[in-house]
């Protein structure tokens, strides 16, 4: 017994000096078009968050439910199990390295049971903007895809990209705000982030994730990225900017936008839409502006990461995980 518990001792030690590696780690991914992640083990708890299809998740704790997840951000919380397929270490490394397609399409990309005349298919899930599932580029109308829980169908070539061409695109601002702007009257939703719904910081990271940039989720973690533009600065703004508001001078940052030109910005307010940076609007002016950040040309940097270089999207330093 003294052996036994000597040994047990030292093994204690051992795992709290040395903690498991990466491949002992429990992974998911999303399985449906969007996953609302709680603060709670409950479809009552409060959505704080959502991620998409294919989307790899940290697998934290679990029950026969709920799964606590730890996201590509490092946002953590829970999500329904009937949302996500497991994934040993193994297999996620596979996907990693695997041929994949990124849906570039602004509406909701189908992927179907058969790539036959419309009248001998059926809708198998839908895709939203930058889900990734499985597959190669085809030089006919469909692709021929495997989505995370394994299940197969096709989807329209026009709507995909290959996963690596998606990651690497650069930071193009244009782009940016095609994608705010296609989302204009779209509902505003605590929480929500995909292009089914946004928040204020949702439309940011729906934007620019669009062109394999991750940014932190929200905004009073947003404002601490990138180039920071003081309150007094604003003739130095330029398109794609950041924007930070608060209720008060001194109050907490409670919203984000995102700069066009000539003081006006996009922004999720209730809906997608524009408002002016002049004291005048009605919108502004129940705001207080804050200062800004810049993201483009900070690629890389605290907060700001290119898909391409993210570890559990790409297998490019596996000693990162």
């Amino acid at each position: 017994m003294y052996l036994f518990r000597t040994l047990f001792a030292i093994l204690f030690v051992a795992l709290s000096v040395f903690p498991l590696k990466a491949q002992d780690r429990n992974w998911a991914q999303v399985r449906i078009p969007v996953a609302c992640i709680r603060d709670g083990k409950s479809h009552a708890s409060e959505m704080t968050s959502q991620v998409i299809m294919g989307t790899p998740l940290l697998i934290l704790e679990e029950d026969e439910e709920w799964i606590k997840i730890e996201a590509p951000d490092g946002y953590e919380g829970y999500i329904n199990i009937s949302g996500l397929s497991r994934k040993s270490e193994p297999q996620i490394n596979e996907w990693r390295s695997s041929e994949r397609l990124v849906i570039t399409s602004r509406t909701e990309a189908k992927v179907y049971s058969s790539p036959s005349e419309p009248s001998a298919r059926t809708v198998i899930s839908e895709l939203v903007l930058s889900s990734i599932v499985e597959g190669k580029m085809s030089d006919g109308p469909f692709c021929e895809v495997v989505l995370p829980d394994g299940r197969k169908g096709y989807v329209a070539s026009s709507d995909v990209i290959p996963a690596e061409q998606w990651a690497s695109r650069s930071l193009d601002v244009d782009s940016i705000l095609e994608t705010a702007y296609w989302l204009m009257g779209a509902p505003y939703l605590w929480g929500a982030c995909s292009t089914k719904s946004v928040d204020c910081s949702g439309l940011v990271r729906v934007a620019y994730f669009d062109r394999g940039i991750l940014t932190l989720r929200d905004a009073r973690q947003q404002i601490g990225i990138g180039r920071r533009i003081e309150p007094t600065d604003i003739d130095s703004l330029r398109r794609g900017d950041l924007l930070f508001f608060s209720n008060t001078s001194d109050s907490r940052i409670s919203h984000v936008a995102i700069y066009d030109s000539d003081g006006k910005y996009i922004h999720s307010s209730g809906l997608v839409k524009t408002n002016q940076m002049n004291a005048d609007d009605p919108d502004f002016g129940k705001r207080c502006y804050r200062g800004a950040s810049r993201i483009a040309g900070m690629e890389d940097t605290d907060g700001i990461v290119r898909v391409i270089n993210h570890p559990w999207y790409f297998d490019r330093s596996p000693s990162a995980l």
